[in-house]
């Protein structure tokens, strides 16, 4: 039987993120632990792993919350301008995204070519306004 390994966590705690059935408990999960990844634990092995834990709790809630998620409309017309306003937001925030890259490589550039390092770049405004 052995340790768990690090991958072994992972899966386990993919196959609970990935749970599609309205139920979930630690010996429905023990079970589909023992057919789905052929790793055979109890569940109080399972429960001492805190990220499998934590992920278990999760899903709990995530079945239980209601399907409907707060904010969605159930109007199609009133989704689709919806959707076709954040369609224009985002568009903006990525102009506006792309325009700061662009400069922030010619500041980078006049940094490099000045001798501006990284560490004076990075410093606190606070330590900045002291040397003025």
């Amino acid at each position: 039987m052995g340790h768990l390994t690090q991958k072994d966590e992972r899966r386990i705690i993919k196959l609970i993120e990935e749970w599609s059935e309205l139920k979930l408990t630690w010996p429905l999960l023990v079970e589909a632990c023992k057919e789905k990844l052929g790793i055979s634990r109890a569940r109080q092995s399972l429960m001492k792993l805190p990220a499998v834990d934590l992920a278990m709790k999760n899903r709990k809630a995530a079945l239980k919350a209601p399907k409907e998620k707060p904010g969605w409309v159930n109007d199609i017309h009133e989704a689709n301008e919806r959707i076709e306003k954040l369609t224009v937001t985002n568009q903006k925030l990525m102009g506006a995204l792309r325009d700061m890259h662009a400069r922030f490589l010619i500041w980078q550039v006049n940094a490099d070519m000045h001798g501006v390092t990284q560490s004076m770049l990075e410093q606190p405004v606070s330590q900045l306004r002291k040397r003025t």
